[in-house]
């Protein structure tokens, strides 16, 4: 016969290289199916908005802070205009921090209903345009109110609380008595004949909050108190280009179109803005105008009453000069802000002894708070009571609003600084903020809008720690004006601007703070962190509103070109992925270094979690500050796509090596010992007077066939996948069959067997047990237990060293957002691969201890026939294998524990536990199927 019909006909080489090649299809298909996952889900997330980030200094680590509009400036608008000329530039759009906008929210008041039903006399001009949406007068309804027919006492108590979300803290607590009763229509006799007017009951005291709150009035559907100023609020402002913007954001920055159509720098005096808004109130306006604005050179100002209002009480104040200017702001829609509002309603005695509790109403700023002309933030309704002002049909715009001009200032307006701290394992980085100086909020202001003094001791201020420092200005800027064009939602441009390949916009676009860890270090239940009044904290909200570069001059006091841009973000022309685009956008990048700015290369980078420890976040009576603990922050991993790509290929054909390998070797534990049991042949052949060399080339002719077959199977694998790295995995393969050849053709030296068992030595083990028996039958098989045992061990080993390896996916992967979507998407592929290699190795195995099996049917039979009953025989066999898995476990514990070290430390130890169950595994399993 030659040699591939002895090949068949030996079976146990066909079966096993079978099993090589099959494992070797399997194993291959399965890897570059996960790699393809792999490559893909990079692709898809790792190029954002832009491409590069422009900056005057840039810092230093691969880890970038996500405030990059920082105030710090440095790039001039020629700069700007040279990047967008160069070649391979589509969008350069710059961003800077302005300054901070701080504002007295309008005084907050309580309205009880008291409604008088339908009067001519004042009701009956305000319903005569029902288009308007008024209420046809037939249709009123009846008078109601939630006040008695006799005044009553009451006592109202108003606080505010404001939370970081960690801690609340009371910001005022202010108390105010008197009688309130249902109000009464009063008809009067005048010279023109008689008039309607509203009266409160005659021992009506009402309610009077300190100053600079008013007092409380009827009208024709409330009564109205007035309670204690809220709190001043504070935002920030960044400048962008509009039309840039837009060009970065694609239709989520559609909310900028209006400020593209804002009024050059030289027509936007303060002054003749606010004459003409006052002409608009003078001259009269229409109904339709009421509603959506009258038009100011191209833009429908719907919030034009509370700027008219702001501009007059600027001008009472003094505050507006002839250099003042008029800025155009597209400011964002609610807050994220924790403040709340409580008034308690208190019913009393003349001994004020509480009567009645009439409930606890609140209000919270919230979606539908405006920086700079909100409007009713802190309207209260007193328990049971309805809203019937709709009866009049929509008043427009021109409602109470904020009518305190805002104070503009760029003290503590910078980005926070941080130190750096220790890496992780996965490469996560721990930071320190830098604490700043303590600012003082929840203040009042010295004088009311009509000029009265303001009682101070009526709220405590409170200090809060700043981390951020104060911006460069310009000369001493005059007072500006507000000029609201729009709104936008921070929410919507957060989703346009993506999520794992999420790039940072600044400052529009704000990145929450998680405390995850208390000041102890101990771990507590994940929680946001809420911006603090004073804007100076660490967290911090979206902007309160966006201007164009005209408007950061005229805030900050510039009268010339300055370089007072802070970040450019520039998209590269180069279509398609990051890996794609990288040659363009590495060109782009060295072109603008050349003109002397930091150009850092964001496309392939991904959000990633920096571990951020806060000191000095508060401080007690005694002045004793305390930390806050440890906060979370997404930042900017740059490189993340190479490195995840990188380290995950990487731990891909690792596991395809060590699969492969580690049957080549099992299949080589099997042939060694299957070879053996044909050392008659080999003295057959000799006996014929065949040379030793001449019977080892007959027997390697046989697995010549197999090592064709496999190299074949290597070929076609490596040209389907075109991968390197198959090919060298295919190539390991082979020279491993190869060598188990060689050292199988060695076994063959024909040794005459001759029977030295003696019949009386005290060394022979008795056989008194299946214990006893199982030991004496592998010690008398040493070759073939110590083959077994090897053959095990390996399967321990190569079991331990994929699963250090599948544990380690999520270090290695690394600590950013992309991380662990590609470590998820190559997660179900590895352990199939995995799982692959290891049913694999349990095979062979197997295979390996079918080898004896006739011989262990005929003594088995042997001791049937003696009288051993079927649980003697099925303990012989466990024995046989647990005797075997104790050789092997060493070397499979100790092999696991080599392979993690080598291939995956911070999982060596997981490696050998899996080891050692996969040995203990093998036991039970052999036990069953190979009897």
């Amino acid at each position: 016969m030659n040699a591939v019909q002895r090949f068949i006909r030996s079976k146990v080489l066909l079966l096993t290289a079978a099993i090589l090649i099959a494992a070797m299809c399997l194993s291959v298909l399965v890897q570059s199916q996960s790699q393809a996952a792999l490559n893909r889900t990079v692709d898809e997330n790792s190029r954002g908005l832009y491409d590069v980030l422009v900056q005057a200094k840039a810092p230093s680590g691969s880890l970038m802070q996500p405030e990059i509009a920082n105030g710090s400036g440095g790039i001039s608008f020629e700069q700007l205009e040279a990047i967008r000329k160069l070649s391979g530039t589509s969008v350069a759009a710059p961003i800077s921090l302005v300054s901070r906008v701080t504002q007295n929210l309008e005084s907050p008041r309580l309205d009880a209903m008291d409604y008088l039903g339908y009067n001519a006399g004042l009701a009956g001009t305000a319903t005569a345009d029902q288009a308007a949406g008024a209420t046809a007068p037939d249709q009123w309804p009846a008078a109601e109110s939630v006040l008695g027919d006799e005044t009553r006492k009451y006592r109202l108590t108003a606080s505010a609380v404001s939370s970081d979300g960690v801690s609340e803290q009371t910001l005022f607590k202010s108390t105010a008595e008197g009688t309130l009763g249902k109000a009464r229509l009063v008809e009067e006799q005048t010279a023109g004949g008689s008039s309607i007017r509203i009266a409160a009951p005659a021992d009506e005291t009402g309610i009077k909050f300190p100053a600079p709150a008013g007092g409380s009035e009827h009208n024709l559907f409330n009564l109205s108190v007035s309670l204690p100023m809220a709190p001043e609020i504070t935002e920030s402002v960044v400048a962008v280009d509009p039309a840039a913007e837009r060009a970065l954001l694609g239709s989520a920055g559609d909310f900028l179109s209006p400020l593209e159509k804002a009024p050059p720098a030289d027509a936007r005096d303060a002054g003749a803005v606010g004459r003409y808004l006052e002409g608009l109130f003078t001259n009269g306006i229409s109904l339709d105008e009421l509603e959506e604005g009258p038009d100011f050179l191209g833009v429908k100002l719907k919030y034009w009453a509370p700027l008219m209002t702001q501009y007059q009480q600027a001008k009472r104040n003094g505050q507006l000069t002839d250099d003042s200017q008029a800025i155009p702001l597209i400011v964002r829609s609610g807050t994220s802000l924790d403040l709340k509002y409580n008034v308690k309603i208190e019913e009393i005695d003349d001994a004020g002894k509480v009567v009645k509790d009439v409930g606890t109403v609140s209000r919270s700023l919230d979606k539908d708070y405006l920086p700079f002309v909100s409007k009713d933030p802190f309207v209260l309704s007193w328990p049971g009571s309805t809203d019937h002002s709709s009866l009049l049909g929509s008043s427009g715009n021109f409602n109470q609003g904020l009518y305190t001009p805002a104070t503009w200032s760029t003290d503590f307006a910078a980005a926070p600084k941080y130190t750096d701290g220790e890496a992780a394992a996965n490469g996560a980085e721990e930071k320190t903020a830098v604490p700043g100086e303590w600012v003082t909020v929840n203040r009042l202001p010295e004088k009311s809008a009509n000029g009265t003094p303001v009682d101070q001791t009526q709220r405590e201020p409170v200090d809060e720690r700043s981390y951020r420092e104060n911006l460069e200005t310009g000369e001493q800027a005059a007072a500006p004006l507000a000029m609201v064009y729009g709104t936008f939602d921070p929410a919507s441009v957060a989703a346009a601007a993506g999520d794992v390949n999420k790039l940072p916009l600044g400052g529009y676009d704000p990145t929450p703070f998680t405390l995850v860890k208390d000041a102890a270090g101990n771990e507590v239940p994940a929680t946001e962190l809420e911006p603090s009044l004073s804007a100076t904290g660490l967290a911090s909200q979206s902007a309160g509103a966006i201007t164009d570069y005209y408007g950061l001059a005229a805030a900050r006091g510039y009268t010339e070109n300055a370089s007072v841009i802070d970040a450019v973000r520039v998209r590269a022309k180069a279509p398609g992925s990051w890996k794609e685009a990288q040659p363009d956008v590495e060109r782009l990048a060295g072109e603008i270094r050349e003109m002397g700015l930091e150009a850092t290369i964001v496309a392939g980078s991904a959000r990633e979690d920096a571990s951020i420890f806060v000191p000095g976040y508060s401080k007690d009576d005694a002045g004793k500050e305390s930390a806050l603990g440890t906060v979370q922050q997404s930042w900017v991993r740059q490189n993340a796509a190479e490195a995840v790509t990188g380290s995950l290929s990487g731990t891909n054909i690792t596991l395809l090596f060590l699969t492969l390998c580690g049957a080549a070797l099992l299949t080589g534990a099997s042939t060694v010992s299957y070879i053996r049991k044909r050392r008659s042949e080999a003295g057959t052949l000799r006996a014929m007077g065949w040379t030793q060399g001449r019977i080892r080339r007959w027997v390697l002719e046989e697995f010549g066939v197999g090592a064709v077959l496999l190299a074949v199977a290597g070929i076609v694998l490596s040209l389907a996948s075109w991968s390197l790295s198959t090919a060298l995995v295919s190539a390991s393969v082979l020279v491993l069959y190869a060598a188990a050849a060689f050292f199988a053709a060695q076994q063959l030296r024909h040794r005459d067997e001759i029977d030295q068992e003696p019949q009386h030595d005290e060394r022979l083990i008795p056989v008194d047990s299946p214990l006893t028996f199982a030991n004496r039958q592998l010690s008398t098989n040493k070759f073939n237990t110590l083959s077994l045992a090897v053959a095990v061990g390996v399967f321990g080993a190569a079991a331990g060293g994929l699963a250090a390896l599948l544990i380690d996916i999520p270090r290695a992967a690394g600590a950013s957002a992309l991380s662990g979507l590609a470590a998820a998407s190559v997660a179900l592929p590895s352990i199939l691969l995995a799982l692959a290699g290891v049913a694999v190795g349990l095979v062979l195995t197997l295979v390996t201890g079918r080898f004896e099996l006739n011989a262990k049917r005929q003594y088995l039979g042997i001791l049937e026939a003696m009288g051993w009953n079927p649980d003697m025989l099925r303990q012989v066999r466990l024995f046989e294998n647990a005797l075997v898995g104790t050789v092997a476990l060493p070397l499979g514990v100790l092999g696991a524990l080599g392979i993690g070290l080598l291939l995956a430390p911070y999982a060596a130890l997981w490696a050998g536990v899996a080891g050692l169950v996969a040995v203990l595994c093998w036991i039970p399993i052999a036990t069953k199927v190979v009897q």
